[in-house]
């Protein structure tokens, strides 16, 4: 198979500037290099003929052919998560590129933080973002009317107890915040907090447990002393590192 039709990413830009500055973010931030297109209608191309990309990444001052482009790689054998950058910050071409099936837009100018903050939150563990400098992030789980807590990009949910899975949704409310034991108590037993009560303690021990059991090293609820307990996400980048460095 030719050699570009694996790339992660394919940009689509009419300027070469930008084209080196989309593909210089997702090496740095993805250590992926990224195939460049000047136009909708080459990419598209290169979509009809094998390209499988798993970004599609789309600036184009004039995006005649976008909408089409979007629709491609929409039906391919692995679906692209497809990014629209919408030329100015009062254009109307967000609902067309959204109904065309993107999965995401964004409005100039933007900075690279927001584009790996979207780019995770379409896509989780499905891209190896590494934001430099980020230590913890807010986690995106669910919990159903089961008490089963569920990971968008995982197929494995884990089962809580009913208390268990009033003491995570308090803690995936607070993003990344830290709770005290005192708010647990009001919140969920509807009264005070007495001082060395350790029920929530004996709860966050079986949590952790669970979720290491499932997930790894992926999320952490932190005990914060002498303050309450902080519950976040680390970064897949983060936990390569600590993991190399064990």
């Amino acid at each position: 198979m030719d050699a570009t039709r694996r790339q992660n990413v394919i940009i689509v830009a009419e300027e070469e500037a930008k084209q080196q500055q989309l593909a210089r973010f997702f090496l740095e931030y993805c250590g992926w290099e990224a195939l460049p297109f000047a136009c909708a209608r080459e990419a598209e191309q290169h979509l009809l003929s094998g390209g499988n990309p798993r970004v599609v990444l789309i600036s184009l001052a004039q995006p005649d052919g976008a909408a089409d482009l979007i629709r491609t790689a929409r039906v391919g054998p692995m679906e692209s998560l497809v990014i629209f950058i919408e030329p100015s910050p009062g254009g109307d071409l967000a609902a067309e590129m959204i109904l065309a099936g993107a999965d995401d837009v964004i409005r100039e100018p933007y900075t690279e933080r927001e584009l790996a903050a979207r780019l995770w939150l379409r896509a989780g563990d499905g891209l190896p973002l590494n934001l430099p400098g980020e230590e913890k992030r807010v986690a995106r789980l669910r919990i159903d009317k089961d008490n089963r807590l569920t990971v968008p990009d995982a197929a494995e949910a884990v089962q809580l107890t009913p208390m268990e899975a009033e003491i995570m949704r308090e803690l995936i409310r607070s993003g990344g915040r830290i709770v005290t034991r005192d708010a647990l108590s009001r919140r969920i037993d509807k009264c005070l907090w007495v001082y060395g009560d350790r029920k929530f303690d004996v709860h966050i021990t079986k949590i952790r447990k669970k979720l290491r059991d499932a997930f790894g090293e992926r999320y952490v609820v932190e005990t914060v002393r002498a303050a309450g307990y902080s519950f976040y996400e680390i970064p897949a980048g983060k936990r390569q590192a600590l993991a190399t460095q064990g």
